[in-house]
């Protein structure tokens, strides 16, 4: 049962639709499902949040994903600057200098507030992270940045305490066969073709070119169709696009490929192909662990994914395939087999499902979060 007096307030991006930026959909998912703890979250004007007990404060002028203007970052800034806080202040946020600044500052003038901070996603640079530690807890989704961030703190005696928490979802059932047939149909896909969805940045990883350069080698042994639905978050996303299908245009005049970008019901195409593929050799800019990524697990998609990032630790738990990233030779070999072996594509999705319902579920993940708040409301962190 929530209480009355505010115990934590979440600084983050705006918690609004469209959920289509972890770094609103997490703060989301754990203020929705603490259950004894009141909570307070920031919001556009004119949306609270519809959860019973989660006090909004309407800052922002508009729902914003992947960046927030630098006018609202300031009223964000006014607002933990000039009023009272909750016992418990959680910044969600990537490592940045502004950030860092700002809560440092906001640090001295609530002194007696405990600060909690989560790594949203590993910068690339070494400097980012050296001076983006700023919490009295400093929370990671992944074992490696919980390492990384463990790394700063010894090598800068910075005292602060680093948990793991596994970020969470919300299920994805899988389509039973009809199901799939009719989604594939209203999105234009083929029912009797494996299916492949690319579904990760275009920008910051080289994942979506050794997805392209994967699709002549499988198209050799397989007529699978491939769908690159992918959101702009940059202008260069654009002009990426523009290139993948460039050198793309035989398959895609055959209808074996397919440019989608954003989609609106992409849950739906999500839980309707045969595979998910993210080639990448960094998880920048996403979570650690993609929750495209969770998501296509839990509704029972096989995933292959590139090895040396922060995913490995679902790799070393059989939950997806790794194969070498930027290699679309090793990427082409792992989707023939998992796509034309007998029962191969069903037994890695049954045993990557199982996995993400055990340890990446929303209920859990805010039941670590309450236990970490609760533990520094009563002085015990």
């Amino acid at each position: 049962m929530r209480g009355s007096t505010l115990d934590v307030l979440f600084v983050s991006k705006p918690l609004a639709p469209p959920w289509d930026d972890s770094g609103k959909v997490l703060p989301y998912l754990i203020a929705r499902e603490i259950r004894d703890l009141s909570v307070a979250v920031m919001t556009p004007r004119g949306q609270p949040l519809n959860v019973p007990g989660v006090h909004s404060e309407e800052l922002y002028r508009q729902p914003w994903s992947f960046s927030v203007p630098m006018r609202d970052k300031v009223k964000v800034m006014f607002r933990l600057m000039a009023r009272s806080l909750p016992p418990v202040v959680h910044f969600f946020f990537s490592p940045n200098g502004p950030t860092t600044f700002a809560a440092r500052l906001v640090k001295r003038r609530h002194p007696y507030v405990k600060v909690v901070q989560t790594i949203m996603s590993l910068p690339i640079g070494a400097d980012a992270m050296d001076q983006g530690i700023f919490g009295d807890v400093v929370i990671t989704w992944s074992r490696a940045a919980a390492e990384r961030v463990s790394e700063v703190v010894r090598r800068k005696s910075i005292p602060a305490r680093i948990l793991h928490v596994p970020p969470g979802i919300d299920e994805r059932r899988p389509m039973t066969p009809a199901e799939k047939r009719a989604t594939r149909a209203s999105f234009g896909l083929p029912p009797d073709r494996p299916v492949v969805l690319y579904a990760g940045d275009l920008e910051f990883s080289t994942a979506a070119y050794a997805t392209a350069a994967a699709v002549p080698l499988v198209l050799e042994r397989l007529p699978a169709v491939f769908v690159f639905a992918c959101r702009p978050k940059t202008a260069a996303a654009q002009s990426v696009s523009r290139d993948l299908e460039a050198r793309l245009a035989g398959p895609v005049a055959h209808g074996h490929v397919r440019f989608m970008g954003s989609v609106g019901a992409f849950a739906d195409l999500l839980r309707c192909v045969d595979c998910q593929v993210l080639p990448a050799e960094t998880t920048y800019a996403k979570t650690d662990l993609p929750m495209v990524l969770l998501e296509g697990l839990s509704a029972g998609i096989p995933a292959i994914v590139g090895t040396g990032t922060p995913m490995d630790e679902l790799v070393q738990a059989g939950a997806v395939m790794g194969v070498p990233a930027g290699s679309p030779e090793a990427l082409a070999a792992a989707l023939i087999g998992v796509l034309s072996g007998p029962g191969r594509a069903e037994a890695i999705a049954a045993g990557g499902r199982d996995f993400i319902l055990r340890r990446h579920t929303a209920r859990g993940m805010a039941d670590a979060h309450a236990a970490i708040y609760r533990d520094l409301l009563r002085g015990a962190l």
